[in-house]
């Protein structure tokens, strides 16, 4: 999973020289909370709604408040990089650029979806806990048998400290997996059902 497939591509930007309230009037309209800043056709900078909130009366225009310079990342860096960055630089938003040429823009929303897509969360799926799993050849006695039983092995998570086995899989007749994973040696402990998110 690339940058590029979960990137937003029609990016709101403003000038250095865009007032403050005018940023405001953007994000408010567009829901967004990151404006690009440019200069020239060129990325100068990057303003969020939190800069706009507690930036000084006196301030006035969008390059007072911005970040200068903001790290930026590349239409082809894997997506579980970009999550690391996001993470390690604590920012809600990346500036996505192709050489000088801002040509989207990555946020925290973004990284979700693409991990719930990755994740196989998004459609039916089953999250099963295994045990007695031990032993370098689990990931392949579970692929084997998710495989025997015409199943799709979204991910798996072995936990050697735990000893246990975090697998999710999507499958027509999960009762078959679960009866080959157990003739295999594996205790099934958990098996959770595909839910829709609740409404408080």
């Amino acid at each position: 999973m690339l940058v590029r497939d979960h990137m937003s591509s029609k990016v709101i930007t403003v000038a250095r020289d865009c007032s403050l309230a005018d940023a405001r009037a953007l994000l408010q309209k567009h829901r967004f909370r990151h404006l690009p800043v440019l200069h020239k056709d060129r990325l100068a900078g990057i303003v969020s709604d939190r800069d706009l909130r507690g930036a000084a009366p006196a301030k006035k225009t969008v390059s007072e408040v911005m970040t200068a310079k903001p790290s930026v990342i590349a239409p082809e860096a894997p997506i579980d990089e970009a999550a690391r960055l996001l993470r390690s630089l604590k920012v809600g938003a990346l500036p996505v650029v192709e050489g000088p040429r801002l040509i989207g823009i990555l946020t925290t929303s973004d990284i979700l979806d693409a991990f719930v897509q990755l994740c196989g969360v998004g459609e039916p799926t089953y999250h099963l806990l295994l045990s007695g799993g031990d032993g370098k050849e689990v990931k392949w006695r579970v692929r084997r048998v998710v495989d025997s039983q015409h199943g799709d092995l979204k991910w798996l998570y072995r936990n050697p400290r735990a000893g246990t086995v975090h697998l999710r899989v999507r499958a027509t007749n999960i009762d078959d997996i679960v009866a080959g994973l157990e003739a295999d040696g594996f205790e099934v402990s958990t098996i959770l059902s595909p839910t829709l998110p609740r409404r408080a």
